[in-house]
C-alpha cells in the first residue's frame, strides 16, 4: 500500500493520534523523554502557540507508522524545517517504526524536496546514538545534498556497566566532598527530599537567585517555560515522569535538580544551588543525592545532559555525541543561506568547546548584564574595583593582639548586648559572605537589640585569616582571631570580648586603607605583632612580612 501523509497543525487534532504516537515509542522502548507525547503536547500548547508547527503523519494501510513534528519558517524566501522545540528541548528526533523507518523517513523528505523548492533543513538534538541521527545522515548522503554537522560532547553514567557503590565510594570524596557534606551535617539537618507541587515556586527562586548574576541560556525561569516546566511536573500515568530532588538544610531549599526522565533514564534538565552555600559544594551533594536515588530506583542510565562542564566528566563512564544537522536544497539562495548558517554554527561550536570562552560569557558578561539592569552605584564601584585590582593591586594589613589575663576589666559595661546567631538564623537572612563564615569554622555574633538580625562580628578560636592575601594560620593557645570590619563598634566588641573571655589574647587586623580603625586599637590597647604587605602592577608581584613581636603571627606563604 501506498504511504500517504497526513498534516496535523492543531493541538486539538493532534489529540487524536495520542493512541499511534504512544503504541510506537511503547514498542520500541524509546527512552529520549524530548519526543514522548506528553512532552511535545505540552511543548505546542505552552510554549509552541506562536510557531508555525505541522507535525506529518504517515499512513501505511489502517496503520500510522510514524510522526514528523516540525517548525517552519519563512527566511531570505527559503523554507526552513526545523525540529521542533530547539530552545527548549535538550535532544530531538522522529517517532517512526523501526520496521521500514528508512523507506519511511526517505519518503517524508522526498514529498518535502518535491514541494519546495527552496528549502534548508536545520535539525538539532540529534543523539548520534539515536537511529534518528543515523538516518537523517543516510538519507542526504544518498541524495548527495550539501550537509554540514556540528557535535557538542553528552556525557552520561552508565549504571549496568560499572559497579555503582565502588564508583560512587571513590567518586565522592574528589574535591573534598565528602568532607565538605560532613561539615554541613555538623553544623545542622541534612536532608535530599522530593518536594510537593505547591513547593516549586522554591526551586524557581534558588534558580534564579543561583543565576541573577551570571548569564542563563535555559530560559528555566522566563515566562511560557516557566509556566511549561511547572506543567510538566504534573504529569501522571505517562512514560515520561518529572523528578525534582531538593537539597533541604534547617528546613530551607539549598539545592534541587529538575530531571525529566523516560523509561530508565535521567536526564539532568536544570540544577540550581544556594549561592551562598557555594563553600559546601550544595550543586553537587544535590547531585551525588540524585545519583543514589535513581540507582537505587533501577534507571539505567544517568544523563548529564550536553556541555563541557567540569562537574560531569568527574562522574561520567561514557559520552555520547550531540548532533546540529544542516542540510541545503538545491537551488543558490538555498546554499547562500546555508553557508551564512554553517558559518554561524562553526564559530558557535568552537565558542563552545573553549572553556574560558564559556566561563567569560557565564560570568564576566552575565555580571555586565546584571550591572546593566539592576546594578546599584555601591555595586558598579565594586565591579571597578575589582578590575582595577587585577591590574594594580597594593595590600598592607597589620596585625594587632590585645594581651588577656585573669584581671582584665572591660573598658566599658556591655551587658548582654551580643549573642551567637545561629546557622539557622543566616540561612534566612541570604545575606552574603556570613554562611561562609560557619564554614570557615567561626562563631558568628548578633546584636541583641538590632530590629533586624545581621552579623555583628565573628570568632575563631583555632586560625588567623587574612582572606585577601590568602593566609590561613594557626593561632597560639588562648588566642582568637576577631573578624571584623566596622570600626565604630570596635571599642564595644572589644569590651564584650574581654566580659567572656577575661584570660584570652585577641587578635585582629586592619588594613592600609583603615586608618581609623587603626587609631582606634591603639588607644584600646592593642599593639602591633606583625605586618604583611602584596604590591601588584602587572606580573609583577611582591611579597613582605615584618614581625614586631615574637608572637607576631607565624606567616608561612603569602599566595
Amino acid at each position: 500500500m501506498k504511504l500517504q501523509i497526513i498534516r496535523i497543525q492543531t493541538v486539538r487534532e493532534l489529540l487524536l493520534y495520542k493512541g499511534f504516537w504512544d503504541g510506537i515509542l511503547e514498542a520500541e522502548q524509546n527512552d529520549n523523554p524530548f519526543i514522548e507525547f506528553a512532552w511535545f503536547h505540552k511543548w505546542w500548547q505552552i510554549v509552541g502557540t506562536n510557531e508555525h508547527v505541522v507535525v506529518y503523519a504517515i499512513k501505511k494501510d489502517n496503520d500510522i507508522i510514524g510522526f514528523f513534528p516540525f517548525s517552519i519558517k519563512k527566511r531570505w524566501g527559503i523554507t526552513v524545517f526545523s525540529l521542533t522545540g530547539s530552545n527548549t528541548a535538550n535532544y530531538s528526533g522522529f517517532v517512526v517504526k523501526k520496521d521500514g523507518a528508512l523507506q519511511t523517513v526517505s519518503f517524508v523528505f522526498d514529498e518535502i524536496l518535491k514541494r519546495h523548492r527552496h528549502v534548508l533543513f536545520s535539525f538539532h538534538g540529534l543523539l548520534e546514538s539515536e537511529n534518528s541521527s543515523k538516518l537523517i545522515e543516510r538519507y542526504f548522503v544518498e541524495r548527495q545534498l550539501v550537509k554540514s554537522i556540528f557535535r557538542v560532547v553528552t556525557p552520561y553514567l552508565s549504571y549496568e556497566q560499572t559497579d555503582f557503590q565502588t564508583f560512587f565510594n571513590a567518586r565522592k570524596k574528589m574535591h573534598g566532598l565528602d568532607r565538605r557534606e560532613k561539615k554541613l551535617r555538623n553544623l545542622g539537618s541534612l536532608s535530599c527530599k522530593k518536594p510537593e507541587h505547591n513547593e516549586l515556586w522554591r526551586m524557581f527562586k534558588l534558580f534564579d537567585r543561583r543565576w541573577s548574576k551570571r548569564n542563563d541560556s535555559s530560559g528555566f525561569t522566563v515566562g511560557k517555560k516557566k509556566e511549561f516546566f511547572e506543567e510538566l511536573a504534573l504529569i501522571e500515568g505517562e512514560a515520561l515522569q518529572i523528578e525534582v530532588d531538593s537539597l533541604v538544610f534547617e528546613n530551607q531549599w539549598i539545592a534541587f535538580t529538575y530531571g525529566i526522565c523516560c523509561r530508565g533514564r535521567y536526564v539532568t534538565y536544570a540544577l540550581g544551588h544556594e549561592p551562598n552555600f557555594n563553600l559546601f559544594g550544595a550543586g553537587r551533594l544535590v547531585n551525588q543525592e540524585t545519583m543514589k536515588r535513581t540507582f537505587s530506583q533501577g534507571y539505567k542510565v544517568f544523563d548529564f545532559s550536553i556541555g563541557y562542564e567540569p562537574y560531569k566528566f568527574d562522574w561520567h563512564t561514557d559520552i555520547d555525541f550531540t548532533r546540529k544537522v544542516l542540510v541545503s536544497g538545491e537551488t543558490k539562495r538555498a546554499k547562500l543561506l546555508y553557508i551564512w548558517l554553517a558559518t554561524k554554527e562553526r564559530v558557535k561550536e568552537m565558542l563552545k568547546s573553549s572553556r574560558r570562552i564559556v566561563e567569560w560569557k557565564r560570568n564576566v558578561w552575565g555580571q555586565w548584564r546584571y550591572l546593566v539592569k539592576r546594578g546599584r552605584m555601591k555595586d558598579w564601584l565594586h565591579y571597578t574595583q575589582q578590575l582595577f585590582r587585577k591590574v594594580f593591586r597594593y595590600e598592607q594589613i597589620d596585625l594587632y593582639e590585645l594581651v588577656g589575663s585573669s584581671s582584665t576589666i572591660p573598658l566599658r559595661p556591655v551587658g548582654q548586648l551580643y549573642e551567637e546567631m545561629s546557622i539557622q538564623e543566616a540561612v534566612q537572612l541570604e545575606h552574603d559572605n556570613l554562611i561562609p563564615l560557619f564554614y570557615k569554622g567561626y562563631t558568628v555574633y548578633k546584636d541583641c537589640f538590632a530590629k533586624t538580625s545581621k552579623r555583628a562580628f565573628a570568632l575563631h578560636s583555632r586560625y588567623w585569616r587574612v582572606d585577601a592575601l590568602q593566609i590561613v594560620e594557626p593561632l597560639p593557645q588562648h588566642t582568637y582571631f576577631l573578624a571584623h570590619d566596622d570600626r565604630q563598634n570596635i571599642e564595644v566588641t572589644t569590651a564584650f570580648f574581654q566580659k567572656i573571655k577575661p584570660t584570652e589574647g585577641l587578635w585582629v587586623t586592619a588594613s592600609f586603607w583603615q586608618w581609623k580603625k587603626r587609631k582606634r586599637l591603639q588607644k584600646l590597647g592593642y599593639k602591633k605583632i606583625s605586618q604583611m604587605k602584596r604590591l601588584k602592577c602587572g606580573r609583577f608581584e611582591r611579597s613582605q612580612v615584618k614581625k614586631f613581636s615574637e608572637t607576631g603571627g607565624g606567616v608561612h606563604s603569602i599566595n
